[in-house]
């Protein structure tokens, strides 16, 4: 009898340690599509995908130009100085049009066209995150938070402080090197939007709003999202970011950090991050798009 307990007891440790074994292999199976994937891309892809049962990276240890993806990190800065300050989302900012950049992506320029004008903190903020329009996000630095303060209160939330935010889109756009110092790794992009959409980081009005921002951007249909028509994806958000040419003529970043949520609850966050790229934009949103499709497919087996 306590040889048959015996052999019972080894025969489930080896199913343990198979089944162990075959989580592992599905794991890594992924991580080596992904790298022999992107083995002849022109440039440096990073990917970090993030669900309840698994962590895949690919290049997390490069440092990748966020980009505007770092208007994600600026709207909770901005939401967490208003909560403290007892500010809500429709107070008031008097902007005039002097101080507005005219040669830069700003879609609220179409909207707001007098000399001067009065605006809702929460507009500038869906402007900054659905539209990615600089005017927006640098009239927030200006007005409301800093980048440097921005950088030190998402350090205080993060679980992955892999990241920094030293300056402004005007910034970058006077000098297109320093785009190179708003970087992050793709975890840190990616555990980010996750803790934005599963957990509570700032007050249920103001976190309400930046998620239904997320989930109403207008930018990169074509890359992570290109994967939501005629899915299960019951809730996509995401930010994108993208970037100057450098010296090589090389894309300095194409981004988009997204949070899906499947018809059968289960939800997975997955940021795809390409710096260098000597190709074209489009060319840089179909690689994104099809990591997308592989993680995708793979979260359905």
């Amino acid at each position: 009898m306590k040889y048959h307990i015996r052999l019972i007891s080894v025969i489930c440790l080896i199913i343990g340690v198979s089944c162990n074994r075959n989580s592992r292999t599905s794991e890594v199976s992924l991580q080596d599509e992904l790298y022999e994937f992107i083995d002849s891309v022109p440039g440096t892809v990073g990917v970090a995908f993030v669900s309840d049962r698994d962590t895949v990276t690919v290049n997390n240890g490069m440092h990748f130009p966020m980009m505007s993806v770092f208007k994600m990190h600026e709207a909770l800065a901005v939401a967490n100085t208003l909560e403290r300050s007892g500010i809500s989302l429709d107070t008031i900012l008097s902007i005039n049009r002097v101080d507005l950049d005219l040669d830069t992506w700003s879609p609220m320029l179409k909207e707001y066209t007098a000399k001067s004008f009065t605006i809702p903190v929460g507009r500038l903020m869906e402007y900054a995150v659905t539209k990615s329009d600089n005017n927006a996000s640098n009239l927030l630095f200006r007005h409301i938070v800093s980048p440097t303060e921005t950088d030190a209160y998402i350090r205080s939330i993060a679980t992955d402080t892999t990241f920094c935010i030293s300056y402004s889109e005007s910034e970058m756009k006077a000098n297109h090197a320093l785009s190179y110092c708003n970087y992050t790794s793709p975890l840190s992009a990616a555990l980010l939007i996750k803790q934005v959409m599963e957990e509570p980081i700032v007050g249920k009005n103001y976190q309400d709003s930046i998620r239904q921002y997320l989930s109403t951007v207008t930018t990169g249909q074509d890359r992570l999202g290109s994967v939501v028509d005629g899915s299960d994806v019951v809730l996509f958000a995401h930010k994108t970011g993208s970037g100057f040419r450098n010296e090589a003529g090389e894309l300095m970043a194409h981004n988009d950090v997204g949070y899906f949520r499947l018809r059968d609850g289960r939800s997975y966050a997955l940021a795809v991050l390409i710096r260098d790229f000597a190709g074209t934009e489009a060319e840089a949103s179909a690689i994104i798009a099809d990591i997308s499709r592989r993680v995708y497919h793979y979260c359905k087996k």
